[in-house]
């Protein structure tokens, strides 16, 4: 299949089951393939209809709803571009997309961002519609029931026809419009059919933002089989999981530390000696899980301990996801080396996959069944990768780190009306640089180590890659999020957000005041500082493998949490440069403190 258009006829001949669902009320409420497929035929005619023409570009500002997949579609099924974007987009970002973007027309999740959209008129703009109904406003369903009555017939579109530009959430400068076609989508939902293996009778749980290339592509690759999509939402994610017992989750790594966290929150109830045993024991599973040392004394422990752990723990975490459960898909951001092995233990299969925006996203995948821990899989089958060392551009060997250029049918066409931006990442050869350090193993399994950006320089010329130390603190009760930097200085710092709940049952048990509303003056205690910094030195070490140039001199606490559009990615990544320009007081006054006393 080559384009949206052909995903459309495969909607029909699924015509009845569901398509997606949702929970209204007390029900489940849902839209079979066969009434989806025709309220698409109506959207692409409707918009048609109104005044638009095949390569036109539509805004749509809108999360996840089970509406947003079908205008969507309606949308590429006319042979027009979407322009997606999120309801937390900031006035700036709405401005800037739609004109750069010259979208004609733009439809709003709701009144709200239809009122910050309305703040700035553009010329272009043949209308404004919503998704839930506003008094005053255009209600999409006006384009659908336009396009029920017409007769106009929908142009065919070929696989290099433009089909979205998705904006990335650039840290400094203006976001980038990142240009996919038909066969961008197609192929890499066609790939991942290939690599992950599922069938029409699988259904998904959707929870991501439904405009990121990740949620994006997981809905064409559920579609495209003629699966279920469930809508559900963090606040009700545990609830549905139970109830809908879906076969398949596609998310951040954030949902499985949550799981996660929440049996160790509950093991801490225990009592230091007890919280100390159950500790040992799920290590000693791990470890007997893992090894490859014949005699390893984990191998004959665990075994023992097991099956104590699987009746008491990991039964209960498997039971909490429905009786059909065949495996969390995980991207988006990094899955912590704990987290892996956890899940891995308690018998629960996490696929961890890798890709970009630029790339459709996907770019490599583990297989069900096969197991990969702490690597993204081999490349899908129509990926071609290589890793190049950056000094010399020449390519590097199995297991030698450097930086990975990818080819293939899912790479974009370019950053939208940005040609020097798309030259400094994709040659003529049709090679793209991801920017993204890491290397092959020997079994072919793609290891990411970081972005090369991010590469810290010290003063010492030393060169420390910061999310090999941030990953560690993943581990941590105490830190909700970190970031380490330290460019031209003599060592690194970090800048800290606290888990501001576990915090504040420290201090309630050690007698400390807590003050929500002057925070910043509860991280000023010293009691708090020097549990943070037993905190940084307990994970940053000597003794887990750290050189003495990788271990964090001075930090800062921060006194807000971090925001999903702000300081965070829609998968929940920090924006490093973002980060440091919002906080340059904290990190200056760590800069200087560093270099002057150290």
């Amino acid at each position: 299949m080559k384009t949206i258009q052909d995903y459309v006829h495969v909607m029909k001949l699924f015509a009845a089951k569901p398509f997606v669902s949702w929970q209204d009320g007390e029900t489940t409420a849902s839209v079979s393939y066969g009434e989806a497929a025709e309220t698409v035929d109506s959207y692409s005619r409707g918009f048609l209809e109104i005044g638009l023409s095949p390569g036109d570009r539509i805004a749509v500002f809108s999360d996840n709803v089970p509406e947003w997949i079908i205008i969507a579609l309606g949308i590429n099924n006319a042979g027009m571009v979407d322009v997606p974007r999120g309801e937390n987009s900031s006035d700036d970002e709405i401005r800037y997309i739609i004109e750069h973007s010259h979208s004609r027309l733009v439809i709003a999740a709701d009144e709200a961002i239809a009122e910050k959209i309305a703040k700035y008129p553009h010329s272009q703009v043949l209308g404004l519609y919503t998704i839930k109904r506003a008094p005053g406003l255009m209600h999409i369903s006006e384009v659908k029931a336009a396009g029920a009555k017409s007769r106009v017939k929908i142009p065919a579109v070929s696989g290099d026809t433009s089909c979205s530009i998705i904006y990335t959430s650039g840290s400094t400068g203006a976001p980038k419009g990142v240009e996919l076609s038909h066969h961008n989508f197609t192929s890499n939902a066609d790939a991942c059919t290939r690599a992950i293996m599922i069938s029409s009778s699988d259904k998904f749980l959707s929870i991501l933002p439904a405009w990121h290339a990740f949620e994006r592509i997981v809905k064409l690759f559920a579609l495209s089989n003629g699966c279920e999509t469930f809508y559900s939402s963090p606040k009700t994610l545990i609830k549905d999981i139970k109830e809908q017992e879906p076969t398949v989750l596609a998310s951040v790594p954030r949902v499985w530390e949550t799981v996660y966290s929440a049996v160790m929150r509950k093991a801490g109830e225990l009592g230091r000696l007890r919280k100390a045993v159950f500790d040992l024991g799920i290590k000693t599973i791990i470890d007997s899980e893992k090894s490859k040392a014949v005699f390893h004394p984990a191998k004959i422990i665990g075994p023992l301990v097991k099956p104590y752990f699987d009746s008491k723990i990991f039964s209960e975490i498997r039971a909490q996801l429905g009786g059909r459960f065949r495996y969390g898909v995980s991207g988006g951001s990094k899955l912590p080396a704990h987290i892996d092995d956890f899940f891995a233990a308690a018998g629960v299969e996490l696929i961890e996959g890798y890709g970009l925006t630029e790339t459709s996203p996907v770019l490599a995948a583990r297989r069900p069944g096969t197991a990969a821990p702490y690597t993204v899989g081999p490349l899908l089958d129509n990926v071609s990768g290589r890793i190049i060392d950056h000094e010399t551009g020449k390519e590097m060997p199995s297991g030698r780190e450097g930086i990975l250029y990818v080819k293939g049918p899912n790479i974009m066409k370019g950053y939208y009306r940005d040609y020097e931006n798309t030259r400094k990442v994709l040659d003529g050869g049709g090679w793209l640089d991801t920017g993204d350090r890491g290397y092959f193993d020997k079994a072919g399994n793609l290891v990411i180590t970081g972005r090369e950006k991010d590469i810290v320089v010290l003063s010492n010329g030393e060169n420390v890659n910061p999310a090999s130390i941030e990953d560690q603190f993943s581990k941590s009760v105490l830190i909700e999020n970190i970031l380490v930097t330290g460019h031209d200085w003599k060592h690194l710092g970090a800048l800290i957000v606290p888990r501001f709940e576990r915090l504040k049952e420290w201090c309630l048990a050690a007698g400390i005041a807590y003050d929500t509303e002057h925070i910043a003056k509860t991280l000023s205690d010293e009691k708090i500082k020097e549990l943070y910094r037993q905190e940084i030195k307990r994970y940053i070490n000597h003794g887990s493998g750290f050189k003495d140039y990788e271990l964090i001199k001075e930090f800062r606490l921060l006194p807000e949490a971090f925001l999903v559009g702000r300081e965070l990615t829609a998968t929940l990544k920090i924006k490093r440069r973002f980060v440091v320009d919002l906080y340059s007081e904290y990190v200056n006054s760590m800069g200087e403190r560093i270099n002057r006393s150290l």
